[in-house]
């Protein structure tokens, strides 16, 4: 296992938070700057904007337009890239230790100066337009956004990342910018950093580079009012399958109880040995991709299954996923499931230390929702600590009946029976 330096949390002047920990694998620097607030946090008459925005920074700043922003980074070899996700904005790279104030130079001025410029923001929001549509073009992807519409009702959590093409049409200049000069605040910003470079010498770096208009307050917690889930379906001309995704709301990041059901999402849907995928792929034959998958956010997070299957053979695949989650209910999970799944979890924990970037995700994630650095092997502990009542607990409060809900896009929409929870 890699033995991890510990990480330290340094408070910048400006407000800002830096999370460091020192590289010890190689001479390369990993950098992300988060923007805490995501598409959930949009207001009214703001969704999308988090999105645009981020693709929008890349346009250019008073001092570099789009191809020496790129020329910038490519030319000190760095890769780069950004997202924008429900709960964040995040910009992040990597480059040799000697490029690295070059990098935080490019990125402060593209996250503090975006020119936003009425031609630019045109061309880019057909871009995004695009991008919307090939989302809604995307059989999995669109089941996605249908069931996420379903499990959070008309809250934003449930909406798009990106919006939809009417939110977007909505969008100008002056509103963007507006939006910028109250989401891009030293609060809402924090700093992660991998490399070998001192923290002070890094903390110098960043305030000299990053000088933010506004401190702000700190994010508070969220508190969504979600309204009761309820199945879905939409009909999809030219489709010759049905897309379904079922599942329940779960618990929240931070919640202990993760642990039990991620390890009930690899008996259920994660991988070949799992339970859908050999009792729907290998033995009925009746779908190709057949996975589970479970999201995690500040309040809440998602447990979901994901299937695609011919129209004829969607009753016999529901009815094989209604038996399979009332068998795991009622008979609970067998040791060698719990083992495999448990080896899984572990192993891919341990594999994505490999990658400087993932670390630089595992620190921000421990930063906004844990509140403390863990040790890998106390994470491991606690997937150890998870035995098989515990995920017995999990499946009886996400597979019931009751609590599942399911979203299908496919040629004539037929979403199954309706639930709520």
């Amino acid at each position: 296992m890699i033995n991890l330096p510990e990480p330290r949390r340094i408070a910048l002047d400006s407000g800002a938070i830096l999370l460091y920990q020192r590289n010890i694998v190689s001479p390369t620097t990993a950098f992300g700057v988060w923007i805490r607030k995501g598409s959930r946090d949009e207001g009214a008459g703001e969704r999308g904007m988090s999105h645009v925005l981020e693709h929008m920074v890349f346009r250019g700043t008073p001092s570099r337009s789009g191809l020496d922003i790129a020329l910038d980074l490519e030319s000190i070899g760095g890769q780069w890239d950004a997202f924008t996700s429900k709960e964040a904005v995040c910009y992040y790279g990597r480059t040799l230790e000697e490029h690295f104030p070059r990098l935080a130079d490019v990125f402060s001025d593209i996250a503090l100066n975006p020119l936003i410029e009425p031609p630019a923001l045109r061309t880019e929001l057909k871009v995004i337009r695009e991008e919307i549509r090939s989302v809604n073009d995307s059989p999995e992807e669109a089941a996605y956004e249908l069931f996420f519409r379903g499990l959070f009702g008309g809250s934003q959590l449930g909406h798009p990342v990106a919006g939809n093409l009417r939110d977007i049409s909505r969008i100008n200049r002056d509103g963007l910018l507006s939006f910028h000069r109250k989401t891009y605040t030293a609060a809402n910003t924090v700093f992660a950093y991998i490399g070998t470079l001192s923290p002070g010498r890094v903390a110098r770096i960043l305030e000299r580079r990053f000088a933010f208009p506004l401190k702000g307050r700190r994010p508070g917690p969220r508190r969504d009012k979600f309204m009761p889930a309820v199945s879905r379906s939409a009909r999809k001309n030219g489709w010759s399958q049905h897309h379904v995704c079922i599942g329940a709301r779960t618990v929240p990041a931070g919640d202990p109880m993760r642990f039990a059901v991620m390890l009930l999402s690899g008996i259920v849907g994660g991988g070949v040995s799992s339970r859908l995928f050999q009792s729907m792929r290998e033995r009925a034959g009746l779908a190709y991709s057949v996975y589970s998958h479970v999201n995690f956010w500040s309040d809440t997070g998602a447990f979901s299954v994901y299937f695609s299957v011919d129209p004829r053979n969607l009753k016999s695949a529901l009815e094989i996923f209604d038996r399979d989650m009332e068998d795991i209910r009622s008979s609970g999970v067998t040791e060698e499931e719990l083992e495999s799944a448990r080896a899984q979890l572990k192993g891919s924990i341990i594999f994505s230390l490999e990658s400087s970037e993932t670390r630089l995700f595992r620190l921000f994630h421990e930063e906004c929702y844990l509140g403390s650095f863990r040790k890998v092997e106390d994470v491991l502990r606690d997937i150890d600590a998870v035995d098989a009542a515990m995920v017995g607990e999990a499946a009886e409060k996400l597979l019931t009946p009751r609590r599942l809900i399911r979203a299908v896009s496919g040629p004539d929409g037929s979403a199954g029976r309706k639930s709520s929870g």
